[in-house]
């Protein structure tokens, strides 16, 4: 779900030397640790694909 929301240029293509090999991983796990806490996560306009960011729950269903 986060792979075809993200852009790739601030999800998997950053995967490597300059932000790390797992980078895409991290973030991910870090949107997980947001849903278990908070029971929702966020992406930034600026990481949204269609530039306007969303939210989507613990059901993974997004909403804008």
């Amino acid at each position: 779900m986060l792979k075809d929301n993200y852009k790739p240029a601030r999800f998997a293509d950053r995967d490597g030397e300059i932000w790390g090999h797992e980078y895409s991983w991290n973030l991910a796990k870090s949107s997980l640790q947001d849903l278990e806490k908070y029971g929702k996560s966020y992406v930034s306009k600026h990481s949204d694909r269609m530039g306007d960011g969303f939210s989507f729950g613990p059901d993974l269903v997004i909403i804008r």
